[in-house]
């Protein structure tokens, strides 16, 4: 019985690793689509076929021009559908239908170029898909003016980026409803017909799905610029990921300011001797080309908060930390409004200032000098020297024309550990040690000048603004 026991015990164990690397195997499946019913762009061989040789671990890509595709089985195998230079009116009403339901649960669209001309009846996919087509000058060159070089498609591109393109104008700027991720500099070339505002890229996270634009991809030429294939790689990842996006690199500092006193580490422990400090394992550069690095402040020196150049207002935040023993830090949204960090595992009643609270405004001038302090619903931390997890959803402050407040700050929900701590809580103003001035956009702020902290996966997805209400 004994052996028998074994050979069952090893059998199991051998299809539960063989199960593991089957799920370990799934790659994510992108369609691209690039039927047309109005001008046909002779590009759209060429870029279907460079579209396709994006293949590989992140993601497998097939190409059709049948429209019969789009119904619930046909885009059930789907994470992401590519609009390749689509013209007019190219689904029926059923397939919008269907194409609507697929995307509401979680879909991801890509609009290259000419997506732009595509379906101007259809006012779901005009909002969807950000600005439809008005007219081009002939092809040229232009300078592409990035305005977010942290999002996955931009990171490799230069600030002024200069290509070869058909530029579109479009009948208006998208701004006010998507995130702008670059736009076109009016004095870079000739035949300009949009006045004013005039983004070229742009995503935003849109009912139940998320989606993404660029207006470049007319000329053949264009599928064979790397930085151009990379920048639609960076894209569909993007939308594979369903909008999140990793703020800390694989290896170094990237993306983030004031990193003094901060490394990027392969693993993190207990200090041998100091249970307030970490001994860190390695440093970023062993890491695994796919192992997620780890942010850690220990040892002596001036150690400061960290500010991510990225900026965001309304954002769902997904933040890993680990706190040694008596150590203190907070998740900063907008560099102002602070989730606590603490050693307070086991406190019976937590305090604003505890691990998972709101922490108090402070005003000198007051008595008491801090108020509006919220303590978590229940203590959810953990022992020091264990991950935990926080899962913020923040709406930003609300400002009209003149720049007054309309609207305050607040705290929609946050997680600890998987469990609810806060649920609709309204901020008057930003939290002690926050910057002073309220804004509508700002940085992701840790902090590093309490005491040794680490951080992992680092997470943010911009929500949309328009459910703000």
């Amino acid at each position: 019985m004994f052996f028998e026991l074994l050979i069952l015990t090893a059998a199991m164990q051998a299809e539960g690793q063989a199960q593991s690397t089957a799920d370990e195997a799934i790659v994510p499946e992108v369609l691209v689509f690039s039927k047309t019913a109005g001008f046909r762009h002779g590009s759209i061989g060429v870029g279907a076929a460079a579209l396709q040789s994006l293949s590989g671990d992140d993601f497998t890509v097939r190409h059709t021009e049948d429209a019969g595709v789009f119904s619930e089985s046909g885009l059930a195998p789907y994470e992401s559908v590519v609009f390749l230079n689509t013209t007019m009116d190219v689904l029926d009403e059923q397939q919008q239908q269907a194409f609507v339901d697929w995307y509401r649960d979680g879909g991801g669209y890509v609009g290259i170029h000419a997506a732009a001309d595509t379906e101007y009846e259809w006012p779901w996919y005009g909002q969807m898909m950000g600005a439809w087509f008005q007219s081009h000058p002939q092809v040229q060159s232009a300078d592409i003016i990035l305005e977010d070089r942290t999002h996955p498609s931009m990171q490799h591109l230069p600030a002024i980026w200069t290509c070869t393109d058909e530029w579109y104008d479009y009948r208006e700027s998208p701004r006010e409803n998507v995130h702008v991720l670059a736009r076109l500099d009016h004095e870079s070339y000739e035949g300009e017909r949009m006045e004013g505002d005039h983004p070229i890229v742009w995503c935003h996270s849109f009912d139940g799905g998320t989606a993404f634009y660029t207006g470049r991809g007319h000329t053949d030429k264009s599928f064979s610029e790397p930085a151009f294939m990379e920048h639609l790689r960076g894209a569909i990842q993007w939308t594979i990921d369903d909008g999140w996006i990793d703020l800390i690199p694989n290896q170094g500092m990237d993306g983030w300011r004031q990193t003094t006193g901060w490394s990027n580490v392969e693993d993190i422990m207990p200090h041998g001797v100091n249970r307030g400090d970490f001994a860190s394992i390695g440093a970023g550069e062993l890491n695994a080309p796919d192992d997620p690095g780890i942010f850690v402040n220990h040892g002596e020196g001036h150690r400061g908060d960290l500010l991510s150049d990225m900026e965001f207002g309304d954002v769902e935040v997904h933040v890993e930390f680990m706190v040694p023993e008596g150590s203190n830090s907070g998740v900063y949204l907008l560099g102002r409004y602070e989730v606590q960090i603490f050693d307070s595992h086991g406190r019976d009643e937590p305090r604003h200032n505890d691990c998972g609270g709101i922490y108090q405004r402070w005003d000198d001038a007051r008595t008491p000098q801090g108020f509006e302090g919220h303590p978590p619903r229940v203590n959810a931390a953990k022992e020091p020297f264990q991950w935990q997890s926080y899962d913020i959803t923040f709406r930003a402050p609300r400002f009209d024309a003149e720049g007054k407040k309309t609207k305050n700050a607040r705290f929609e929900r946050v997680i600890h550990n998987g469990i609810v701590i806060h649920e609709d809580v309204e901020l008057t103003g930003p939290t002690r040690a926050g910057f002073s001035d309220e804004v509508s956009r700002g940085p992701l702020r840790l902090q590093g000048d309490h005491g040794s902290i680490a951080y992992r996966n680092v997470q943010v997805r911009r929500l949309p603004e328009a459910s703000a209400d």
